[in-house]
């Protein structure tokens, strides 16, 4: 009898060993950091190890991965500085026919997919294209605020195809994580 309580006790010692690793590997939602757009109206969440691009570049947000594999850079728009015709889904089109011009073999990887979240419309296609010889995925998003439709962004989000399965995952996280700053913007009437 007493051996067999030992044995439960053993037991029970090393299923709570293995729930208290497996929890100590799971994420905390304290993991990450905030990074704002240069204006600091939207911001977006990013996994530990993730820095700011210190360097002068064309985005009002630029964050790389620890490893520098995967890279995020994101364009703020204001409605009151496009043209009056300029639709987001115009806008969003045009980004993609920038880098378009600049890289070769682009090709469509993951057909767009639109997905509706509680304050924010998230509109995304996956290119796969040549750079330097070297071959990259473009994640691009359309980020559609419904607390601000008039300040659309454009995030774009490259990383190699041999760790797209890993990363895409993380790169997705990031582009849901996009918010606008409380009191930062105002819906237009």
């Amino acid at each position: 009898m007493k051996s067999r309580c030992v044995l439960i006790q053993r037991v029970v010692v090393i299923a709570l060993l293995m729930v208290a690793g497996c929890m100590k590997s799971l994420p905390s939602s304290d993991d990450g950091q905030y990074y704002a757009t240069k204006n600091g109206q939207v911001e977006f969440r990013f996994p530990l190890g993730w820095h700011e691009n210190p360097d002068n570049n064309p985005y009002d947000l630029q964050c790389h991965s620890k490893d520098e594999s995967m890279t995020t850079g994101v364009f703020l728009f204001s409605k009151e500085d496009l043209a009056k015709d300029l639709s987001p889904r115009k806008l969003f089109e045009l980004q993609i026919d920038d880098l378009r011009s600049k890289r070769e073999k682009f090709s469509i990887l993951e057909n767009e997919e639109t997905t509706q979240l509680e304050k924010k419309m998230l509109t995304t296609v996956v290119y796969s294209a040549e750079r330097d010889a070297t071959e990259y995925n473009y994640k691009f998003t359309l980020i559609e605020f419904a607390e601000s439709p008039d300040t659309p962004a454009v995030m774009i989000q490259v990383a190699v195809p041999s760790n797209w399965a890993k990363d895409k995952p993380i790169l997705e996280t990031i582009t849901k994580s996009a918010r606008v700053k409380s009191g930062e913007l105002q819906t237009q009437p």
